[in-house]
């Protein structure tokens, strides 16, 4: 009877320990695997930051033992084996050559190509410039030249007889590479001493301030009516900037000697020019001595010299 009772406190025992439940090694809920998983991440950014530092202070250490010098990140380089050299002017890859001087041995990274656009700039014929590396080894540079629209002559007793060259923004500069072609079918230009001044350093001249007016009438003669521009010879100006009767240019050439324009409404005047000029009066007469066209519609001519 003893038996039996123990043996049935013994089945309910083992009865509730098969009620119980087993234990997991995983959280009992969300929120602590969220705690476990940023505990984690925490350990790994430290350990992380502090790799980091080590390897900084080792490079910093390294560096300082070094006695190589500084750290070249470009790698030895090629010398310079071809120039490129672009120009909507006259100047040709021979004139940079001898401006610039010899390229041998020297690599693109040895040239400062801001210094080079810098000091191009500065010669008196250039407007624009722009130098390029092209790796592993081409140089090129583009330019652009100031365009000539007179020629003056200057004679001075240490330099003597000297053409200069006239831009269309009226500065003025000693020309280079032009020949004597290329040049020749530019009238000169006659101006009064006190208009030209010379530059503060010495080296050339101010800006003429009347110029950017005189120019488009240049032109649009040469390129409107090449017959009319090509026997210009001598221009002269009086105040074309300003807006009054008195202000006009000047012209001489070889058939008509006296020419003169008003600052402004160039093309109507070259067209009434050109008109006059087929009539039969003018044409039978091989010089004319004066032709005004600077009093708007109204047209002053002398047809016999004086």
């Amino acid at each position: 009877m003893i038996k039996k009772q123990k043996k049935k406190a013994d089945s309910g025992s083992s009865n509730w320990q098969q009620l119980a439940p087993k234990s997991s090694r995983r959280p009992a809920s969300y929120a602590a695997f969220r705690k476990r998983i940023i505990k984690f991440t925490k350990v790994f950014v430290l350990l992380a930051i502090l790799c980091v530092l080590g390897g900084v202070a080792w490079f910093i250490q390294q560096w300082d033992k070094s006695d190589s010098g500084p750290l070249d990140l470009t790698g030895p380089g090629e010398p310079v084996s071809k120039l490129i050299f672009s120009t909507d002017g006259v100047l040709h890859k021979r004139w940079f050559q001898n401006w610039f001087g010899p390229l041998r041995n020297r690599t693109l990274m040895d040239l400062d190509i801001n210094v080079i656009q810098a000091e191009l700039c500065k010669e008196p014929q250039i407007t624009f410039a722009q130098v390029i590396r092209q790796f592993p080894s081409t140089l090129s540079i583009k330019i652009k030249e100031k365009k000539p629209v007179l020629r003056l002559c200057l004679r001075s007793k240490s330099k003597g007889e000297q053409t200069w060259l006239v831009s269309g923004e009226g500065s003025l500069y000693l020309g280079t590479g032009y020949g004597k072609a290329s040049i020749s079918h530019l009238p000169f230009l006659n101006i009064e001493p006190s208009l030209l001044k010379q530059k503060v350093n010495g080296a050339g001249f101010e800006d003429l301030e009347g110029i950017p007016v005189v120019a488009p009438l240049l032109e649009i003669a040469r390129r409107d009516f090449p017959s009319i521009y090509n026997d210009w010879q001598v221009l002269s100006y009086h105040r074309p900037q300003d807006n009054d009767p008195g202000a006009h240019i000047h012209l001489k050439s070889m058939k008509v000697r006296n020419l003169r324009f008003a600052p402004r409404n160039f093309a109507s005047q070259l067209r009434r020019l050109k008109y006059l000029l087929l009539e039969p009066d003018f044409r039978r007469n091989s010089v004319i001595e004066s032709i005004d066209l600077s009093h708007d519609r109204s047209v002053f001519a002398k047809l016999n010299p004086s």
